[in-house]
């Protein structure tokens, strides 16, 4: 069996000059920078609370830090490990790992809050001090999240994996800058079999020190004989698949024995949508004593205002596009209610009552909505649900924008990105939709605790609207 070719030995022994040591150095190395991530988080944390207790009482001492510290810790370090904020995909990206940990940081206190108050687990409560410990500690973990990103991209050729590609002819075309370097079998003469103990050196040598190797061969028989001999030997192989890049697979998994693959899912995983919804039911449940004697007045009042009922239930399209009745205070007069949307409300329009006006421009007219929130129809923050009769130049909506339905992957929101850019009121033009969707696309594709936080906020400033009518 003739020996590996020289340009293909000084390729692998200049990437690889420590074989199995330098790709075991790596591992270590990644997971090293992970483990001082968390201690380092830990420390911010922990550093803010003693500050804050220092600031207000003159003590710097860990036993008198502020208590909420001591429930916001451990609950911080589970979010941030469940959520993936210590991978090094994420801490890799700056902004993302920023983000990633000042979400964690905003869910933890919140949970933090919600059982030190609802359970009375915590004496001589300041909010004072809690915020000053929060906000020394979102600002630290801001400037350690920014450092380790910027050690991770100078310790790059440490922390990026190292890629052989082996494969026929077609492994020139494939070579880019992940790939670390690439061996042709063909100018080796290597053959995949399992007789020859000197080309099964030969081969190991080669691969030695990759973190991922992947075949690249056209004939299908071919690519299954080295994929077997690599797995036989003990070696996580890959195969370069360039005829499913248009479908984009993200998974393998089975039906019985045949191999299937994933090629689409929902924009967010479990403990994400997990996540959100313990967002959504906290704020609820926080808000519930100040909400609903609000509710119950309003609705007295619509009552006195014009005969009907308080409530106005509306289909419209949700979460995967199916139905389900959103609630809403009724604006209009009884008679001429709109049930399907097919007119859009105008600027001083008959049909709404007087009581109405109000309701609609201030934006008190979506409140119920909670309850649609609360029931898991809708969240806090997400693409807000039309009406099914609703169109924009004389078109459906879903007829004006072919991408119209994926805006339906998420659950619909009492506000979302597009209300806080201004894009309310009729969609009188073609763009009016256009824009809405776009942002809601956007919002999908970006979702973050944080970003819903951010919406949340910033919808308190877009409440009163020129084009709420």
């Amino acid at each position: 069996m003739t020996q590996v070719s020289a340009e293909s030995t000084r390729l692998w022994r200049n990437a690889f000059p420590l074989g199995n040591e330098r790709a075991t150095s790596r591992r270590l190395f990644r997971l090293l920078f992970r483990s001082l991530s968390m201690l380092g988080d830990l420390g911010v944390i922990l550093a803010a609370a003693v500050t804050a207790e220092f600031y207000y009482f003159g003590m710097a001492s860990v036993d008198e830090s502020p208590k909420i510290a001591y429930v916001v810790i451990p609950t911080y370090l589970i979010a941030a490990w469940s959520f993936d904020a210590y991978h090094l995909s994420t801490l890799r990206i700056a902004s993302a790992s920023v983000q990633s940990a000042l979400s964690c940081l905003a869910a933890a206190t919140g949970l933090s809050l919600l059982a030190a108050l609802a359970f009375k687990v915590i004496s001589n409560f300041s909010w004072e001090e809690t915020l000053l410990f929060l906000s020394l500690a979102a600002v630290g973990l801001t400037a350690l999240r920014w450092t380790v990103a910027a050690g991770l991209l100078r310790k790059s050729d440490q922390t990026e994996a190292r890629v052989v590609l082996l494969g026929d002819e077609s492994v020139r075309s494939n070579r880019d800058r992940k790939v670390a370097a690439t061996i042709n079998v063909r100018a080796c003469d290597w053959r995949p079999v399992e007789t020859d103990p000197n080309f099964l050196n030969d081969l190991s040598v080669a691969v030695a020190g990759a973190d991922r190797i992947v075949l690249s061969f056209q004939a299908v028989k071919e690519r299954q004989e080295w994929a077997r001999l690599l797995g036989q030997i003990g070696l996580e192989t890959e195969l370069l698949e360039p005829g499913l890049a248009d479908l984009k697979p993200l998974a393998l998994r089975y039906l019985d024995s045949t191999p299937t693959l994933v090629v689409s899912t929902e924009p967010l995983t479990l403990r994400k949508r997990a996540l959100k919804r313990a967002f959504d039911l906290t704020f609820v449940l926080l808000a519930a004593p100040v909400i609903v004697p609000l509710v119950a007045v309003l609705a007295i009042l619509i009552r006195l205002d014009s005969p009907g009922p308080a409530f106005f239930l509306q289909k419209r399209i949700g979460t995967n596009n199916r139905y389900f009745n959103c609630i809403k205070f009724r604006t209009m007069r009884v008679d001429v209610t709109d049930a399907a949307g097919c007119r859009l409300t105008e600027r001083n329009d008959p049909r709404v009552t007087r009581l109405g006006h109000f309701l609609r421009h201030t934006s008190l007219d979506e409140l119920p909505q909670l309850w649609n929130v609360f029931k898991g129809e809708m969240s806090l923050v997400g693409p807000r649900p039309h009406a099914l009769g609703a169109s924009a130049g004389g078109a459906l909506y879903w007829e004006v924008v072919p991408a119209y339905w994926q805006r339906h992957s998420m659950k619909p929101g009492l506000t979302g990105l597009a209300q806080i850019r201004g894009y309310r009121g009729p969609t009188e033009k073609r763009s009016d939709i256009e824009s809405r969707v776009a942002a809601d696309l956007e919002y999908i594709r970006t979702w973050s605790l944080w970003l819903d936080m951010r919406i949340l906020f910033r919808t308190f400033h877009v409440l009163v609207h020129s084009n709420a009518f």
